[in-house]
Formats: structure tokens, C-alpha cells, sequence
């Protein structure tokens, strides 16, 4: 069919040709080309032959934009699992899963043989203070009319310190469990009469019942998760971005989600955290938004959908577009034709010239080029028409050469460095990272931080629950209670003089060394797992145990990672925070077997960072591993660098690492970005004098990271495209 319309083209051009001598009226067969005005006159039979179209170019919000995938997750602290401090039976259930509840509301109650043993405890405790108060008043007042002797008062004295030692212990126990106050108060007042106390399990958060798979007289044990509560009214979108892109992503950044559960809706946010937490595998960033559910229907959005995100670059606008189907190649130029006139006899056209930008599904923005909207171009016949305008040959216009960065510098001689290239990672050092962990098992209860939040060193980042942390708080409170009570005994003996025998104090002595120690021992366990001596403080002059252990930064840093719920049960030593200090990055380079003998101690180097491609960083070799890897056989080596990158750093970065050798002569060369390669030939785009890019083929010599010799195919002194070379060569594709 193209080959018949032109065909036709060609007979209509020639029968206006041969019936028009000496002036040229509106033609009323075929068609007229001026290619000099880039205008062209069509008749309506020519144009009707040919099927012409057009469509009205029209105004419409762009922005550019990358794209990216993005998950929905819940907020740490939305997100809670419960479980018992202490194993029992199941006696009621309150909920059932897909039920809201608030925040302290009750779900479920159990009768727990550790909880009766404790209301003994509790009991006994008061019952044998009770007792030993009695004892003491009846030798106090037995010794003042001389019919004991003294020491039997302090004896009796000793005894009540003892118990009272004991009954505050287990108070301290029914404290930490949160029971019910006036419960405990009641046991202490008459402790003879049995109460019946169950342990209640509440919810910590507002929310949904996700998860509660049990029944009434199950029994369970205090690491098993019993209920499952999500808060969906806010959720936070995961963005995975590029490494290479990372530098074009800020906050504040406009996006649109488009999740694959609702093709059809577009859900509009901002970037408001931009994460520190580069993933060893993927080499994927983060950063994250924030959306939320309306509370006047059902929660549409959920954890764990997913979909595709556009995160818009630059400011969104209103510019022309064209459709895709108007725009005719010349090489590296493009074009559209303009209907300027349409009557009855003929139609008018102009080539109009055009820099484009983004493209929009069967749309594209127009960027430079006189087009305005209203306008019409031709979409159906343009390419049959537009072969009449096109040059055939590289020539740019100053529109184009500014979209395609094009620039050009004459061929001279250079100085070459001899070079090796290395892959490279972003290193923290091991002194400005570490994990922050709770050094005991337990459930967490409080998350203090955010996704990549500055803290500082000794900052709590959460708190956790633990069983075995009030029980060693005990273990401290009773040392310390003991102590003072030795203490206080052996000051009751020292007053009786005479009445105690010399071994009696050797004896007292003797306990009193061994609770002051005790006591030291589990004060320094207690100051490892983060208590403050503040804390300690209040913790002997209360006896009041404290609630939660805090998990600790022990260094100044930005939160990088965490992957834990509210609830979610922890081992000792186990990682909950990552944390770096990105004020002192390396870059660890990876040097081959063969290549030792190049590289050494306080080289210069070059690097080029994957997120940031366009820069390159100078640096300097200031370690060696000293050893070969086993497995990649490589060398590792640390490069201090000068300067930071423009994209904010982030530990394993991938790098391209450039070290330098030696120097060779100047030699004829070029940039690097100045060569197209092709299979395995090299080419230069010269500019001739009219302006004109002729591809050259090339032989090439050495060559570093910057530069490339030219052997044989360039004379010095000739322009050679540098910036823009890949697009010339996409346009030289298309001449041909």
C-alpha cells in the first residue's frame, strides 16, 4: 500500500509540473513542496488518495517520573501480637477474630497455677511478717522488765526485717505482672481468706482481632502468640527504588500508587522517609510514604498489597503533547507536519520541528518547538509526506543538540594514566555500625524510634517484656534488701557488746560480704542490659520493679533497620536495630590475583557510584587486606575519599573503583563518552564543515577511565561529538 501512495505522489507531482508553466496557482491536482520553507500544499484529492488525519494537539499535566514497585505494611507500632507472662488455662474469650477493640480492653482470662502460687507466696509472706511483729513487740517489752536478755530483742528485730525482706519481693512479683492493686491490698489486709484472681490478657492497641485461634480451657504457655491486633487505620508504603536512582528520589517527592488488587485507581502521596537501608541482595533502596484508610467505610487498603509506583521527578506542569503516531524521525531530529489551512481545494502544512520529553502512553510531551495548543498535525499519511523534509544526514538543530546534551571539542593529544578498574562497595566502618539487641529474651512492648531517625548514643529505641528481667531485678532487689539487712544486724549486734560471742560476728560479717557482692554482680548485669544508675536508684528506694527493659544505641547513628512487631518475641543477643554512623564512609575495592603487584598503599584513585554515575570522587588506597580471598580470589583494599558523593551514602553502594598505576605520554585522544561501540568496531561522530555528523570508524589504543587513544581514523584538530554520542548513533541507526 506505501509503495502504491508513492507512487501516486510521484504521477501527481509530475502531471502539476507539466500543466503549469510561467506562474504557479493553487494547484488543483497533487501536491507542492517548498522544503526550503518546510511547507508543503496538498490537494483534496492528494489528500484524500492518501487518507490524511489529523488530530488537535492538546494541553495536559506532565511530570517525569521513575518507576518503582511498592508493598503496604503496617506501622510498627499498629501492629500487635499478645501472649501470656505466664503459662494457664484459657477460662474466658472475649473476642473473636474480625472484632475491633481499644487499647487496655480485655481479650481473654486464664486461671494459672504460677499466679496461685504467687497469691501464696503473697500470703504467707504477710502472715509470717504479722507473726514476727507480734515476736518483736512481746521482747521488746519482756527485755524492758529484764526477763530476757537483750539480744533476744534484736534477734527478734532481725526476724522482722527478714520478712518483711520476703513480702516485698512478692509484691514486687505481682507489680511487674500488672495485676490489679487493690487485689494485692486486699491479700495483704487478710491474708488468711483465699481470692480467687485470674490473669486478665489485653490488647496494647486500638484495632482489628486478625488472628485468635483458641478455645475455652486450652491451655498455653507464656512464648506462645495468642492474639493478633491490627490497626489498619494508617499504613506505610515500602517503595523499592533503583540504586541508580536513588539520587533522583527526596522528600516531600509526589507519587502514585497503583495497587494490582485496583488497576483502575490511582492513589496519590508523598515521599516523607527517605530510608538509610541499602538490601545486601537486591541492591534495592528504600523510601517510604504514608497513606491511610477512611474511618467512614471499610479499610480498603491492606498489608501485604502490592502494586506499581510512579515517583514524580521535578515539579508537574501543563505542556503540549502530541500523539506518538505524529511524530516522523530524521536521524536524530523528529518532527511533526502542522496543518496550517484546510478549504474545500487544498490543505497547507508545515514541518515544525520538536524537542519531545515524556512519554505517556500514546502520547508524548512536547518540550521546545513552536506548538501551541489547538494546533493540528497530521497522524494517518504523515510519514508518506514527512519523506519529502528529511535530510537523510546528521544534522542537529540547537533545540535538539540541547535535549540530547550534545557537545563537541576538537581531537588533541591527551595524557594517558595507566589504570586498573575494580569493583567496589560502600563500607561502614565496623566502629560506626552495630545491631541494638535485649540481650535477654522477652516480647517487645514499645517501639521509641522511626524509620531512618537520627538517635544518639545511650537513646532507647524500644522496650522489651521479660520474665527473666524482673526475675534478675529481683534477684537484685533481694541482694540489696539482704544486704541492708545484714548490715542492720550487724549493727544490732555490735550494740549488745558482751551478750555475742566473737564467731556470731564472723558470721554476720560473712553474709553481709556475700550480699554486698551479689549484689555488685547483678548491679553491673543490669547496667549491660542498659539500666541506668538513675533507675537502679529509684529501684532500691522503691522496691518497685521496673516494667520493661530498654533496648539501647550504644552509638550515635540513624535507625536502618527493623523487621520486628509489638509483641514479637526476642532471644538473647538477637538483632532488633540496625544502626550506622554515616558521618565516615570507606570504599572497599576488590582487586584481582593478577593485578597485586599494580596496586599498594596511598595510590590515587577514581570512583564512580552506581547511584550517582554522572560524578566521579577522588580517593586515596589507605589499607590492605594483606590476604587472598579463597573464594574470589581478591584482594581488599579501603579508599579514604576526598569528597562525598552528591547521593547520600549508604553501606554496601556498589562502585566502579579506578586506580592509577603510572602516566603515560600524551597521546591523540578522546573522551571515553565520545566512542559508540558496534559489535566489535569503534566509532567517533565527526562534524564537518557544514555542520554535517559523519560516523568514522576508529581504531583505538590504551586507554583509562577518562580518555581513549585514537590510532588510526582521526586527524588532531577535528570536532568530535563527546556529550550525546548514544543518541547520535540511535540516529544514525534510523537513517540507515
Amino acid at each position: 500500500m506505501k509503495h502504491w501512495r508513492w507512487l501516486l505522489i510521484v504521477c501527481l507531482i509530475s502531471a502539476y509540473a507539466f500543466a503549469h508553466e510561467g506562474h504557479k496557482p493553487l494547484p488543483t491536482r497533487g501536491m507542492e513542496v517548498n522544503t526550503e520553507t518546510g511547507k508543503m500544499i496538498l490537494t483534496r484529492s492528494a489528500r484524500t488518495t492518501l487518507d490524511v488525519q489529523t488530530a488537535e494537539v492538546g494541553p495536559q499535566n506532565v511530570s517525569e517520573s521513575i518507576l518503582a514497585y511498592g508493598t503496604l505494611v503496617s506501622p510498627w507500632n499498629r501492629h500487635a501480637l499478645i501472649s501470656s507472662p505466664l503459662s494457664g488455662r484459657i477460662v474466658a474469650l472475649f473476642v473473636i477474630p474480625g472484632e475491633s477493640v481499644k487499647a487496655g480492653q480485655v481479650l481473654a482470662e486464664l486461671d494459672s497455677p504460677e499466679l496461685e502460687k504467687l497469691q501464696l507466696e503473697i500470703r504467707n509472706a504477710q502472715t509470717a511478717l504479722n507473726l514476727s511483729l507480734k515476736l518483736k513487740s512481746s521482747a521488746d517489752e519482756a527485755s524492758r522488765t529484764g526477763a530476757i536478755p537483750e539480744i533476744r530483742t534484736f534477734e527478734a528485730a532481725n526476724q522482722v526485717q527478714q520478712d518483711r525482706v520476703a513480702l516485698e519481693i512478692a509484691c514486687a512479683k505481682w507489680r511487674s505482672l500488672q495485676l490489679p492493686a487493690e487485689v494485692l491490698e486486699t491479700i495483704l489486709q487478710n491474708p488468711n481468706a483465699a481470692q480467687q484472681q485470674s490473669l486478665s490478657l489485653k490488647s496494647p492497641i486500638d484495632g482489628t482481632v486478625t488472628h485468635a485461634d483458641l478455645s475455652i480451657g486450652k491451655v498455653i504457655n507464656s512464648k506462645e502468640h495468642l492474639f493478633e491486633v491490627l490497626d489498619l487505620s494508617a499504613l506505610w508504603l515500602k517503595i523499592g527504588v533503583l540504586e541508580k536512582d536513588l539520587a533522583r528520589v527526596a522528600i516531600g517527592q509526589s507519587l502514585e500508587l497503583t495497587l494490582t488488587a485496583f488497576p483502575g485507581q490511582i492513589i496519590t502521596a508523598q515521599v516523607d522517609v527517605f530510608g538509610q537501608f541499602l538490601d545486601p541482595q537486591t541492591h534495592l533502596g528504600t523510601v517510604w510514604a504514608s497513606l491511610s484508610n477512611s474511618p467512614q467505610s471499610g479499610p480498603l487498603l491492606l498489608p501485604g498489597m502490592s502494586g506499581q509506583v510512579r515517583l514524580m521527578v521535578g515539579e508537574t506542569s501543563e505542556n503540549v503533547v502530541v500523539p506518538i503516531s505524529a511524530v516522523i524521525r530524521d536521524g536524530a531530529e523528529r518532527f511533526v507536519l502542522v496543518e496550517e489551512e484546510q478549504t474545500q481545494v487544498a490543505s497547507t502544512y508545515r514541518k515544525q520541528s520538536i524537542v519531545f520529553g515524556q512519554r505517556m502512553g500514546d502520547v508524548i510531551e512536547v518540550r521546545e518547538g513552536k506548538l501551541f495548543p489547538g494546533d493540528r498535525v497530521v497522524t494517518r499519511g504523515n510519514h508518506e509526506l514527512g519523506g519529502f523534509f528529511t535530510k537523510g544526514v546528521l544534522k542537529i538543530s540547537s533545540e535538539t543538540a540541547r535535549d540530547i546534551g550534545l557537545t563537541v571539542q576538537p581531537a588533541s593529544s591527551l595524557e594517558l594514566a595507566d589504570t586498573i578498574t575494580v569493583d567496589g562497595l560502600a563500607d561502614v566502618p565496623p566502629s560506626k555500625r552495630t545491631v541494638a539487641s535485649a540481650q535477654i529474651s522477652g516480647s517487645i512492648a514499645r517501639i521509641l524510634v522511626d524509620r531512618g531517625q537520627q538517635v544518639r548514643a545511650g537513646e532507647v529505641l524500644a522496650e522489651i517484656i521479660s520474665q527473666d528481667f524482673q526475675t534478675l531485678q529481683l534477684d537484685f532487689l533481694r541482694a540489696h534488701l539482704d544486704a541492708e539487712l545484714q548490715k542492720q544486724i550487724l549493727s544490732n549486734l555490735g550494740e549488745a557488746r558482751d551478750a555475742v560471742s566473737q564467731r556470731r560476728l564472723w558470721e554476720v560479717e560473712s553474709r553481709l560480704n556475700l550480699a554486698n557482692g551479689l549484689r555488685e554482680n547483678i548491679r553491673q548485669r543490669l547496667m549491660t542490659f542498659g539500666i541506668s544508675e538513675e533507675q537502679l536508684a529509684q529501684l532500691m528506694n522503691t522496691q518497685s520493679l521496673l516494667p520493661a527493659l530498654p533496648v539501647r544505641s550504644s552509638i550515635d547513628g540513624i535507625v536502618m533497620d527493623f523487621d520486628k512487631l509489638l509483641g514479637h518475641v526476642v532471644q538473647p543477643d538477637e538483632p532488633v536495630f540496625e544502626i550506622h554512623d554515616l558521618s565516615q564512609i570507606w570504599v572497599q575495592g576488590f582487586v584481582s590475583e593478577r593485578d597485586l603487584s599494580k596496586v599498594e598503599v596511598g595510590q590515587p584513585v577514581r570512583v564512580r557510584f552506581v547511584a550517582d554515575a554522572s560524578s566521579v570522587v577522588s580517593g586515596t588506597i589507605v589499607r590492605s587486606g594483606r590476604s587472598i580471598g579463597q573464594d574470589d580470589r581478591t584482594l581488599s583494599v579501603w579508599i579514604e575519599l576526598q569528597q562525598m558523593p552528591r547521593v547520600p551514602m549508604q553501606h554496601n553502594m556498589l562502585a566502579r573503583v579506578t586506580i592509577e598505576t603510572g602516566r603515560l605520554s600524551a597521546k591523540l585522544a578522546v573522551p571515553r563518552d565520545a566512542i559508540v561501540q558496534e559489535g566489535a568496531r569503534s566509532y567517533l561522530f565527526v562534524r564537518n564543515a557544514d555542520d554535517v555528523f559523519e560516523r568514522r570508524s576508529v581504531v583505538v589504543g590504551r586507554s583509562d577511565d577518562v580518555s581513549i587513544q585514537i590510532l588510526e581514523g582521526l586527524m588532531p584538530g577535528e570536532e568530535v561529538a563527546v556529550g550525546g554520542a548514544s543518541s547520535l548513533q540511535t540516529g544514525y541507526a534510523a537513517l540507515k
